[in-house]
């Protein structure tokens, strides 16, 4: 990832199908674990650092679905989940937001991915205070699978921008997999692999 990380995906063979796990590494380890099923709804996560988390508070009034952006071009969702610090509840919060395919396409170390336009919007019951989250995201129709990419987070008056865009695509039996040592976006002077847009 261009932001100085290495995220790793895997499945475990008792859980249902679809369900996957993602953890995210930086240049000191590992940061931070989610828990997500075959529609992208975000089960679990946890800060390995902070020991803050989240746990998804089911049923949701509208689920995400990958599905349906797959499908239709849109994912218009709506959803409550736990704060969780150490394991234990402190707060819950409100999600509401959509995923739209914008109709371009790229091709990221030959992985061709679908562009999304996003925005979510989380609110926790305490403070009332909304924080807003806009950009794009990348979609693999061949592994059912988002992955980060350029945001803008709106929160208490500061904007903050980010890029986690993905880098290189390593599957198993391929030189670097399982890695743990972060390669781009690490420092200025570090280059990265170009995204390659696809006439759609």
């Amino acid at each position: 990832m261009k932001s100085c990380e290495v995220s790793h995906y895997w499945t475990c063979q008792d859980e249902p199908e679809g369900q996957h796990w993602i953890m995210s590494v930086d240049a000191d380890g590992p940061v931070y674990l989610q828990h997500l099923d075959n529609e992208f709804r975000w089960l679990d996560s946890v800060g390995l650092r902070s020991g803050y988390g989240h746990s998804l508070i089911t049923p949701e009034p509208d689920a995400n679905s990958i599905t349906d952006l797959l499908t239709t071009g849109r994912d218009d969702f709506e959803f409550a989940q736990n704060i969780l610090q150490d394991g234990n509840g402190i707060d819950q919060e409100q999600v509401v937001g959509y995923d739209k395919l914008n109709g371009a396409k790229v091709k990221i170390d030959g992985e061709i991915l679908l562009v999304t336009e996003f925005v979510i919007e989380t609110r926790s019951n305490s403070s009332g205070r909304p924080v807003r989250t806009t950009g794009n995201q990348y979609v693999s129709e061949r592994f059912r699978l988002f992955f980060q990419g350029r945001e803008t987070e709106t929160s208490g008056g500061e904007t903050f921008h980010y890029d986690n865009s993905p880098v290189l695509f390593i599957e198993p039996g391929q030189a670097g997999f399982l890695s743990d040592k972060p390669e781009y976006g690490c420092n200025q002077m570090m280059s990265h692999l170009p995204d390659v847009n696809i006439p759609g």
